[in-house]
């Protein structure tokens, strides 16, 4: 029964969060505005010309269908039904109701306290901290519940790689790190030296963080740079060291109801870019671009977030330069299916677009991949890798079919985070510098690349070098295996290529 308990109380709490953000009770026909993000009963937003929580103004065109919120508020009725609680959405509406009033007094004009909620709430400053980072370091906790309920995002990266999360585990903000767990801050981010939130409270010594991190399913056997997990910076018979060697599993409903929130969490612009695509299906992608003022550019660039192409009756996508960049960028492969059925909607972007999502680029399951890393904020595939290419500058090279340039070559390796070198790398000045452990490879010890960061790469037969290395540190390797580690979305041991004698 205490199971069940577990499981009703976090249906409970995340139902707060689906909650109307005006009337309080369960959103019926939920409508999200596009430009702040926040989500009303259609009801509540007939005939208004404002935001009721932010003030910004919004047109009705700017108030579509969200269907993303309706369907999580199903799901939580159809569990709230399946362990027999039928008053889910009875508590949320006092709670809700007491947060809208309390952000209404901190902006009243009578109030000693008022706060200033941007328009573009998310806006970074020089160092890449929002407004809700600069809250999170001041412990300023109603501050941080206002831009929370303002629709701050409370997984953005300051330029250094930390998130609001990380900063108030490190100085041992316990309400605030509660506050932010329970509007959907993940855990499981990995920032500076790809170190989560877990490491840092094990770091600072945080028992209390330590316990909370782990109720909302951090992930104990996550390595950072170093190749370390939390636990190998512990004392061991600490607190916490007995805490993370423990083998019982935490209820899991809070992590799942996290995940859910975190989901709701979407970015609030679009920029697509279709590529290669046929001229109908072209025309239809501009048409409706246009029509939902979304953003369409000429050619693929970073800021691209949802790549639409032309697929084969399995879903399945040939590998190109874009769809490459796209899987690098963790950006959305989508099928022209989506474009094709969304002519006569009204939102196309709030739908469930994995059912348009390429299944294969040509591997299975690839694109998903690619995307769900992104979207959990982890470093790019080349993170901490370096890369010195032998090609020339003018010439083309083919890889199954794929032209490439040395230039496109560069802008692979950067749109997967890594750093192309103009000087070919000496094996004994690397060796002499600490080494560090590629995120995605991090907890493989025995992959023979574990503690390789650098890479000459090179073309069979042109300009080939008369040296090739085989360290830990160091491997010369073929211009086809760093197009098989875009196509697997993985750093792919080369002995499966039939390279090296590892």
């Amino acid at each position: 029964m205490s199971n069940w308990e577990n499981t009703y109380a976090a249906l409970k709490n995340f139902a707060s969060v689906l909650a109307c953000n005006k009337c309080g009770n369960e959103p019926r026909n939920a409508v999200r505005h596009r430009n702040c993000g926040h989500f009303f009963c259609k009801q509540c937003t007939e005939n208004s010309s404002v935001c009721a929580i932010c003030n910004i103004p919004v047109q009705p065109l700017e108030m579509p269908n969200s269907h993303l919120i309706n369907s999580l508020v199903s799901y939580c009725n159809i569990a709230a039904e399946i362990i027999g609680r039928k008053n889910l959405w009875s508590t949320t509406t006092n709670s809700r109701t007491q947060q809208s009033d309390r952000i209404k007094t901190v902006n009243s004009p009578i109030s000693n306290i008022k706060y200033y909620i941007p328009k573009n709430i998310n806006k970074k400053n020089a160092k890449g901290e929002t407004r809700l980072h600069i809250a999170c370091l001041k412990n300023e906790k109603n501050y941080v519940k206002t831009l929370l309920a303002a629709g701050a995002d409370p997984n953005t990266k300051d330029h250094t790689g930390w998130t609001p999360l990380q900063e108030v585990v490190s100085f041992g903000f316990t309400d605030i790190c509660q506050l932010l767990l329970d509007c959907g801050a993940s855990p499981n981010i990995p920032g500076e030296k790809n170190r989560t939130a877990l490491h840092d409270a094990v770091i600072n010594n945080r028992l209390l963080e330590t316990e909370m991190l782990l109720k909302y399913g951090a992930k104990k056997n996550v390595y950072d740079v170093c190749g370390k997990r939390p636990i190998d910076y512990c004392n061991p018979n600490s607190e916490i060291w007995n805490i993370l060697i423990n083998e019982n599993r935490l209820d899991d409903t809070i992590k799942e109801a996290v995940d859910l929130n975190c989901t709701a969490l979407t970015q609030s612009f679009y920029i697509l870019y279709a590529s290669n695509l046929r001229e109908e299906n072209k025309k239809y992608v501009e048409k409706e671009a246009l029509k939902h003022k979304i953003k369409i550019v000429s050619e693929f660039r970073p800021t691209v977030t949802h790549v639409i192409v032309e697929v084969n009756n399995k879903n399945n996508v040939s590998l190109s330069y874009d769809v490459m960049m796209a899987l690098l960028h963790g950006c959305w492969l989508l099928n022209t299916e989506w474009i094709q059925l969304s002519m006569d909607m009204n939102d196309i972007l709030n739908g469930d677009l994995e059912l348009f999502e390429v299944s294969s680029a040509p591997i299975m399951g690839i694109p998903k991949k690619a995307r769900e890393s992104a979207q959990n904020k982890n470093p790019g595939l080349f993170h901490q890798c370096h890369f010195y290419f032998h090609p020339q500058p003018n010439n083309i090279y083919y890889i199954n079919d794929i032209q490439l340039t040395k230039d496109a070559l560069i802008m692979l390796v950067q749109g997967g985070g890594g750093t192309v070198l103009t000087r070919e790398p000496n094996p004994e000045d690397i060796k002499s510098k600490e080494q560090c452990i590629p995120f995605h490879i991090a907890n493989q010890h025995n992959h023979p690349l574990y503690k390789c960061t650098h890479y000459n790469i090179y073309m069979p037969g042109q300009n080939e070098p008369q040296i090739k290395y085989n360290m830990p540190h160091i491997k010369t390797l073929p211009l086809v295996w760093l197009i098989e580690c875009i196509e697997k979305f993985a750093l792919v041991d080369p002995s499966y290529l039939g390279l090296l004698d590892l």
